[in-house]
């Protein structure tokens, strides 16, 4: 595994921060109550920049580190020992490291589940998607088998990274443009700023878009910057994913096969040293954001509310927001049984934290914080 000090000053240059008041101080067990009824009950701590979360049938939960550590969280308390067999050649430099995790659809069967992490080759890098097999006492991984790889690039930057598997069984993964390759999110013979379609086996589906040869095969839908947050919604079969737009511009959109989601075309933000991008927020051919955030929260995560005792929020969904000036918070985001998609409403900024990823399983909702000292809480209802 390679190891690289993560660069600060790289990070602060990728994203604004905001100042605001004090948080307020923690229970006496650790506790946070925010002023809006909601409790965040610590349930792991001293995890190093969590990124993904995946729960297993029993309720106990995978934690992929960006670091490069894929750990357990059983019975509410973090294993001290990272799961073994990892891949080596995991590059932690800038954004990049160990990043998303799911589970097949028939896991309880194949134990199969998938891992995305950034690909040290060298001179260059990519997002790289394995699955593996977990073993029966969840120590660690087995047949180890990569079947996914984005495009080439020299940077650290924009790797996507979520996975989420559709009804049919193939399996939607976000890609990133690398940040310095934005251009070519426009261009369909690459994969920098695409979500990919393919098969559980690394084969691709034979009814992608461009499947016929006019451009990458593997490719779903293009036009993207950085989509951190992608889930299916089954109650009206969309499939959903945000994205980080540059300085503003932030993005929720419903994908479709083949639609142009225009960036760097057409954006709702600028550079982060205040020049211009483009002045164009719209263009034919290119789809419009169902919601949009200027300024921007930076999100990373989400899920669809399938949770007991949270009935009133079933069907919607919940995003983690990790900085900006409107950052530090979750956002509750309403939809309707014909998918129509509502106004964002904050929840728990009081708290002043990140969150990576949130997940909800029928027992519980969980966010992880993207905090070097990650933290991985169970949200509650407060009394």
């Amino acid at each position: 595994m390679i190891r690289s000090s993560l660069s600060i000053l790289a990070l602060t240059t990728l994203t604004a921060c905001g100042g605001q008041a004090d948080a307020p101080a923690p229970d006496a067990d650790g506790a946070l109550t925010s002023e809006d009824g909601l409790k965040l009950v610590p349930i792991a701590n001293t995890l190093e920049f969590p990124w993904g979360m995946a729960a297993l049938p029993n309720g106990d939960l995978l934690v992929t580190e960006r670091e490069g550590r894929l750990r357990l969280i059983k019975d509410d308390a973090l294993v001290e020992a990272p799961l073994t067999g990892l891949p080596d050649d995991i590059l932690v430099q800038g954004q990049g490291g160990l990043l998303g995790i799911t589970l097949d659809p028939s896991f309880d069967t194949n134990r199969t589940l998938y891992l995305s992490y950034s690909k040290d080759m060298g001179d260059t890098n990519t997002t790289a998607v394995i699955s593996a097999t977990l073993n029966e006492d969840v120590t660690g991984i087995s047949d180890v088998t990569e079947i996914f790889l984005g495009s080439p690039r020299e940077t650290t930057f924009h790797y996507g990274s979520r996975m989420v598997f559709l009804p049919d069984g193939s399996m939607a993964i976000s890609l990133g443009d690398g940040y310095r390759y934005l251009e070519e999110a426009q261009n369909t013979s690459n994969l920098h700023g695409k979500i990919a379609r393919i098969l559980p086996d690394g084969s691709l589906p034979n009814d992608n878009p461009f499947a016929d040869g006019d451009g990458d095969p593997s490719i779903w839908s293009y036009g993207h910057r950085n989509v951190q947050g992608m889930v299916y919604h089954g109650g009206t079969g969309m499939l959903l994913a945000h994205e980080h737009g540059p300085k503003g511009g932030d993005e929720l959109n419903v994908i479709e096969a083949g639609n142009n989601y225009g960036w760097p075309t057409i954006t709702y933000g600028i550079n982060y040293d205040g020049t211009i991008i483009t002045d164009e927020t719209e263009a034919p051919g290119m789809e419009q954001p169902s919601v949009k955030w200027v300024p921007s929260i930076a999100p990373s995560g989400m899920a669809v509310v399938e949770t007991a005792g949270f009935e009133d929020w079933s069907g919607d969904l919940l995003i983690g927001a990790m900085a900006g000036p409107k950052g530090y918070k979750l956002v509750h985001v309403n939809v309707d049984n014909d998918g129509t998609i509502g106004e964002p409403q904050d929840l728990i900024g009081d708290l002043q934290l990140g969150y990576r990823d949130v997940i909800s399983t029928p027992d519980a909702i969980y966010l992880a914080t993207n905090e070097l000292d990650g933290v991985v809480y169970r949200l509650e209802k407060a009394e």
